[in-house]
This record gives C-alpha cells, structure tokens and sequence, in this order.
C-alpha cells in the first residue's frame, strides 16, 4: 500500500467519524442510547429525535461535506491550471458576484420573488454572471489570454460586486440587513435533502472528468509552452476547468453561503502530504475538505449552543496560522 493510499484511507475513516460526530451531537440532551435507536430507525425511537436526526443534522452533515469537497477540488484545479499557489475557487468573482444577488434579492425584490426562485438560485445565478464577464474580459479575438489575465479580470469584477454589495448592505433595511450578513458568513442552517443533490452531482460529475485529466493536469504543471509541445491543448483544458469549478462554487455558494479558505488551504495540505500527483492529490483534497468543513460546522453548532456561529468566523481563525505559512514558501520560492 502506497504512502498517498495509506494518507486517503485515514482519511477517509476520520470523515466517518466526523460524519457520525455532527449527526449525534448537537443542542439536545438526549441519551446515547436514544440517538443511536433514532439513527437506526429502530421503533422505540423518539419520534422528535428521529426528525431531528434524519432531516435536519444529517442531510445538514451531507451537504456541509459537498460543499467542502467541492471547493477543495475545485482549488486543486485552479491552482494548477493558473500556476498560481495562492488561486481558489472565488478567484474569478463567483463569490462576488453571488454574494451581491443574494443580498440584492434579500434586501431589494419583493418577498414573493424571493421565495418563490429562492435566494440559493438567485445567488447561483450570480455567481454565473460574475464568471461571464470574468471570462468576457480575459479574451481577446476568441483566444483565452494568460493566466496572469483571467486573474486581473477576475480580481476587476470582484471588485465591482464587491461595492454593489456594500452598497445594498449600506442603504438597505437594517433588519434585513443582518439576515444578509449572516448569509454573507456562510452557513448551514435549514440545509435540507433538496438541496443536497444538486451539489453532490455536479461533484462527482467534476471528479471524473479530473481524474481523467489527471495526467493532463501534471503535464500543466510543467508550463503552458512544454504542455503544449506534448499535445495537450491548454487552452480548451483551462476554460474546461473554469466551467467546471464555476459549477462547483457556485452550487457551493448557493448551499451554504460564502465559506472561504477551504479552496485555498486544503490542497496545499494535500500537497505536503502526497506530493503534486493530481492522481493521488485529487482523493485526498477531496476527503480533506470535506473533514475539515465537517468539523468545522459541528463546531459552530456546539461552542455557542444554542446560538450558531457563522462557517466563515471559525474558518478565518483557523486557516490564518496555514495561511501564512503558505505565504512563507511562496516567498521562499521567489
């Protein structure tokens, strides 16, 4: 057994446990005895605890580590295609721009509109805009430009919806402002089965299609010019890539809000532990960005109980000290 299968099926059994860890814990005192019969389906079980089990903590459990997986694999990929070690998956303004249509939907359209398309899709669709016109300004002539280019562009556009959101928040209704906040903060809260599918689809469609271009995906590494003069065509894989992890964030974005750091900080871990190979890099990023999303949810849930922290605030607390590690190397190497 190689150290990168080893490294993922630890990994593997932590999620299990993580998995298990944020159905059975939460709010509630209830015996170990009762959660266990309620997560079985066994007859005696509570009637309220089985509802609380089965359609508010684990459906929340699932979702929480879809959307984790997603944008940890969707920062390998971004990483990679743009060389750039510091690149996640709100790189071009899918953040942004979902971030403006939520609170825009919050704060400005009627409450039927919203309820009746959803702030999720709304934010979705966003998201989609922001990645057009982020694509939009990184061609010239029909031609992608560099990556130094997509990443200006999506910088210039993140920042245009990054000032429509302040000013919706500034000018808007300060009771619905605080909604908006805390959707802006990311969260879990109400995740339900319906909205768990979409994700988990759209994240095992993109891991195939990367674990198929996996060797593809070493030979970017090497550079856009050696890439190219060993037939991969480099363009078509990047704006591949760029699709596939505008799905990914954006149906992210739309589950559980905005949660940061994930897409950055996860595959850099990966990296330390199993190198650069995306065939084994890929399943470990996966796995751990699910864990870490996992975790981090269960402890919003319980350090406050009853009251919930919001995703972002613990995950800036503990991405900052890898954050600046990173920051180190990529010093170092230049």
């Amino acid at each position: 057994m190689t150290r990168a299968v080893a490294l993922t099926n630890v990994a593997v059994l932590a999620l299990i446990l993580a998995l298990l860890a944020g159905v059975f814990f939460g709010t509630a005192d209830v015996s170990w005895g009762a959660r266990w019969a309620a997560l079985t389906g066994a007859e005696d079980a509570p009637r309220s605890l089985s509802l609380i089990l089965w359609d508010w903590r684990l459906p929340r459990v699932l979702a929480v580590a879809t959307v984790g997986a997603s944008l940890a694999l969707a920062g390998v990929m971004m990483q990679t295609v743009l060389h750039n070690p510091l690149a996640d998956p709100y790189l071009m303004g899918l953040s942004s721009g979902a971030s403006a249509a939520a609170v825009g939907a919050i704060l400005w359209l009627p409450s039927w509109v919203a309820s009746t398309l959803g702030v999720p899709l709304i934010a979705f669709a966003g998201a989609v805009c922001a990645f057009v016109m982020t694509l939009g300004l990184s061609f010239r002539r029909g031609t992608m430009m560099s990556p130094l280019v997509v990443i200006l562009a999506g910088v210039a556009v993140s920042l245009m919806f990054q000032s429509l959101t302040a000013f919706f928040l500034y000018v808007g209704d300060p009771r619905a402002t605080r909604s908006a906040l805390g959707w802006l903060m990311g969260t879990a809260a109400g995740t339900g089965w319906a909205d768990l599918w979409l994700p988990l689809i759209a994240l095992g469609l993109v891991t195939a299609y990367a674990l198929m271009r996996a060797q593809s995906l070493d030979a970017v590494l090497l550079g856009d010019e050696r890439a190219m003069a060993l037939g991969l065509p480099i363009r078509r894989l990047r704006l591949f890539v760029f699709a596939a992890v505008a799905l990914l964030a954006g149906l992210s974005v739309a589950t559980v809000g905005i949660v940061g750091f994930i897409g950055l900080i996860v595959p850099h871990m990966a990296r330390l532990l199993v190198g650069g190979r995306h065939r084994a890099l890929i399943p470990l990023s996966l796995v751990l960005g699910a864990l870490v999303l996992v975790i981090v949810d269960l402890l919003c849930r319980v350090i406050l109980a009853p009251e919930e922290l919001p995703l972002g605030v613990l995950l800036a607390i503990f991405a900052a000290p890898p954050f600046i590690l990173i920051l180190r190397r990529v010093r170092h190497a230049y």
